[in-house]
Parts: structure tokens; C-alpha cells; sequence
């Protein structure tokens, strides 16, 4: 029986701005995403004549609402393939956190699925599949650096920041990407991320000043109905973080921080305070798919 093991990592949104509503329902988005050490691991199993999914995350479904099943799925009706496969997730990203765990998975069960079904994709082939899953999975195919616009699958690669320590912090709430957008009312939105500040400043190898322009629209709002992402986010800067913000539409919260014994110290006094999952992590370059 082949078995593929790969990592599928998290992301963070260094900006996220959204410009309005598209026609076909979803919005314009310009957002600045960055990948983390911090992953998940799939692993793929040939199996007979059809899709399984199993999970060590209880919140995570095994059927057609999963993402890596449709994955499988539509690689399985596209290319006519007859084999099956289980698809075991590991799960260390929290779901529905903003940390794209779900797109990661998905990206990676692709790639996988490709490699183990033998359907030789070349990347072109594989981004469109991507972007038939979801808006974020196309980033993952690749991963780094991006400026994504469009509904977040048109990309735009970036240099990748010098390896910085992040401490991610995830309060036990949930948050709803559809409620996110639905709530988000463009015309009060005060102040809007400086997308073309943090691209030079990634140029330039700059963590300080990428730290200093991190800002996400959803934000404000996400914070209002949820205070415990305000308060995360104040203790975050209060523990020494250069900078913090709120990923994707939340909740997950993450701090910049000047090195791996700052760091530290921040994510062992956020986790003494409890209300809130807590990650070490750095930022992460190379996929090396």
C-alpha cells in the first residue's frame, strides 16, 4: 500500500483589506499572506474504491463537508480515477481560526493525490483545481509570501519575511466567514491596511516596519462582538510583540516578535492566563514541495 505523509502549514494575514461586492456573490479582496511553521500532517493512503477521511479533531468533519474529501473528490471525477484513498488529518491548526488549516489541508491533498494517483498536473492544471476548492487554496499550492487579490486566488509572490518568531494565540470562540462578511459594512471601516507599505517593506527585509503596518478590516468588528480577540491582541503588544493582528475573519490573534526568547516569554505568560489556545511558532519560507 503507497503512503504519502506531508505537512500542510498555516498562514497569516499580514494585511486584509476587502474593496466590495463582486457580482458573482463573493467580494474583492487585497490581502498580504505570509505561511507559519505551525501545521497540519496529511496522510494518504491508497485504498480501495473510495474516499475516507479520518480526524484527531473532534470539530472536524469526515464527509463532503470536508474540504480535503472534496478534494478527492473532484480529482476523482475530473481525471476518472477508480482507486480510492484514506486520508488521515493530524490536526494542530486550529479550525475556523483564520489560519487557512482547512485550504492548507485541501492544497496539499491535492499536490498528494496528483503525485499518488500519477495524473502529472502541471501547475497551471493544479491552480485551477485550487481554485475550484476554496479562494485560499491556490496560495497554499506554493505558499511563502503573496499579495492575493481578486476573491483571493489571483497571486502575486512576494520575498518572504527573514525567519521571525510569532506567537499565535486562538480564543475558544467561533467565528463565521460568512457572518464576518455579511456584518462588515465597508463604508465604516476606519482605517484600511496600507497594502503597498508592507510589500516594500518585505522587499527590504524590514520585520519592524512590516510589524508597525499589520492591519485587517475585520478587525473592529470581530473585536466588538468578541472582546476576548481585543484583549488577546493588547496582551499580545503588553508581552513585547513588534506588532499584532487579527488573522483572516478571526479569531485567532498573532504577534511579531524581535526573537525566539521574547517570543517565548510572551506565549508562556498568554497560556498562564488561559481563555485561549497557544502556538510558538516563526514564519516559514520554503514548502519544499
Amino acid at each position: 500500500m503507497k503512503e504519502l505523509t506531508l505537512n500542510a502549514y498555516a498562514k497569516v494575514n499580514l494585511t486584509l483589506d476587502v474593496r466590495g461586492r463582486r457580482p458573482d456573490g463573493y467580494h474583492d479582496v487585497e490581502t498580504v499572506l505570509h505561511t507559519l511553521e505551525l501545521h497540519d500532517t496529511v496522510v494518504l493512503r491508497e485504498a480501495e474504491g473510495s474516499i475516507r477521511v479520518v480526524c484527531d479533531h473532534r470539530r472536524v468533519p469526515s464527509d463532503e463537508q470536508n474540504l480535503v474529501f472534496r478534494t478527492a473528490q473532484l480529482l476523482r471525477e475530473v481525471y476518472g480515477v477508480q482507486g480510492g484513498v484514506e486520508i488521515e488529518l493530524r490536526k494542530r491548526i486550529p479550525p475556523a481560526s483564520g489560519l487557512g488549516g482547512g485550504s492548507s489541508d485541501a492544497a496539499v491533498t491535492l499536490l498528494g493525490l496528483a503525485q499518488l494517483w500519477k495524473l502529472r498536473l502541471d501547475h497551471a492544471q493544479l491552480v485551477e483545481l485550487a481554485s475550484q476548492l476554496g479562494s485560499d487554496v491556490p496560495f497554499f499550492l506554493v505558499g511563502g509570501a503573496a499579495l492575493a487579490t481578486g476573491r483571493g486566488e489571483r497571486l502575486r509572490f512576494l520575498p518572504t519575511l527573514p525567519t521571525t518568531w510569532v506567537v499565535v494565540a486562538c480564543p475558544e470562540v467561533e467565528v463565521s466567514t460568512g457572518w464576518a462578511y455579511g456584518q462588515l459594512d465597508l463604508a465604516a471601516v476606519a482605517r484600511r491596511p496600507d497594502t503597498e507599505r508592507v510589500v516594500e517593506a518585505l522587499r527590504r527585509e524590514d520585520v519592524v516596519e512590516v510589524a508597525k503596518a499589520l492591519c485587517n478590516v475585520f478587525e473592529p468588528l470581530v473585536s466588538h462582538h468578541y472582546p476576548q480577540v481585543a484583549a488577546l491582541k493588547e496582551r499580545m503588544l503588553a508581552a513585547g510583540a513588534l506588532g499584532a493582528a487579527m488573522t483572516g475573519t478571526g479569531p485567532a490573534v498573532y504577534g511579531l516578535f524581535p526573537g525566539e526568547g521574547d517570543a517565548r516569554r510572551a506565549a508562556e505568560s498568554l497560556a498562564a492566563a488561559g481563555g485561549a489556545q497557544i502556538f510558538l511558532t516563526r514564519t516559514f519560507a520554503e514548502l519544499g514541495r
